[in-house]
């Protein structure tokens, strides 16, 4: 088996393990979502401390450690990140534990097209005439929800602007994923110990009560939330970019008929309407990589001869 096959089966237990989440965390529904976010974040960082030990380069990770720790910038930014994909997080947690798994979907429909709108106000960069036709269609899908329903669905826009930031942030940050995700889970633990701490004085911990299914999905957070990490690390590198941009909704996709046909979600013609809206421009935002992809394989073949 080639690199490229190998890489694509990493994406899709990935993006596969995404789809699957809500099934996750719904298991964990009697579980407070402060609390199941302060475990998820404390089993992250032993998992990954485990992961980084067993590691054969776990001396370059250890590199990149310092470094980061030395340039005040990079380091500022990992703390940003850090809060950005625990708030992310929390906002997921919440969604899946409040019936709003659709909403979820959505969200994260919108995050690809939510992250091109901020690398052109904060990186600068120009829109080609398809994702400015796709962002158009995501405005008015939000613009119509709002009219319609009488509110915006936070939810989504929470889910899609903090996961934008946070990977606007780790843009500009030289990092392997192990060291990433080490640091972030660090640098948000003392204030998950402290938060269980305070739980503990007030006698408000309930993830010990909960029945023994409940206890292990809890303690396997970590590795549930860092394993399809590493996948994708591993094969975003040797998949075409066209391919990856396209696989990406994969998720949303499962999470969407897994709110409509297990959790029995109701969709209204309001939510129905948005989400077709939104499907347009995951059309549009698809067809610009397959466009450009293939104009960038013309331009090498024609630079070869």
């Amino acid at each position: 088996m080639n690199n490229t096959k190998k890489s694509l089966i990493a994406i899709l237990i990935c993006y596969f393990s995404w789809g699957l989440f809500p099934i996750y965390f719904k298991l964990l529904k009697s579980i407070d979502a402060y609390e199941v976010l302060a475990m998820r974040v404390l089993c992250s960082f032993i998992f990954m401390i485990l992961v980084v030990l067993l590691a054969k380069n776990k001396n370059s990770i250890s590199l990149e450690i310092k470094k980061v720790w030395q340039n005040k910038k990079s380091f500022s930014l990992l703390v940003l990140a850090s809060f950005l994909i625990t708030a992310n997080w929390l906002t997921y947690i919440i969604a899946v534990n409040t019936n709003h798994v659709l909403e979820a979907s959505f969200g994260y429909y919108l995050n690809p097209i939510v992250t091109i709108i901020l690398a052109v106000v904060f990186l600068k960069e120009k829109l080609t005439r398809i994702q400015t036709i796709a962002c158009i269609c995501v405005g008015i899908s939000l613009l119509y929800l709002f009219i319609s329903i009488g509110s915006l669905p936070w939810i989504s826009i929470l889910l899609a602007l903090t996961f934008g930031l946070y990977s606007l942030c780790k843009k500009k940050i030289i990092l392997s994923p192990k060291a990433g995700l080490l640091i972030e889970t660090a640098i948000v633990s003392p204030i998950a110990i402290i938060y269980m701490l305070y739980l503990a004085s007030t006698s408000n911990i309930t993830f010990y009560t909960s029945n023994n299914a409940t206890i292990i999905a809890l303690l396997l957070s970590g590795a549930i939330t860092a394993i399809p990490l590493m996948l994708f690390a591993k094969g975003a590198v040797d998949i075409p970019l066209y391919l990856l941009g396209i696989l990406q909704y994969l998720p949303p996709t499962m999470q969407f008929f897994v709110g409509i046909f297990i959790y029995n979600e109701p969709l209204s013609i309001e939510k129905l309407i948005s989400f077709i809206i939104i499907w347009i421009a995951v059309a549009v935002f698809c067809y610009s990589a397959v466009t450009s992809m293939k104009k960038h394989n013309l331009a090498n073949k024609s630079h070869q001869r």
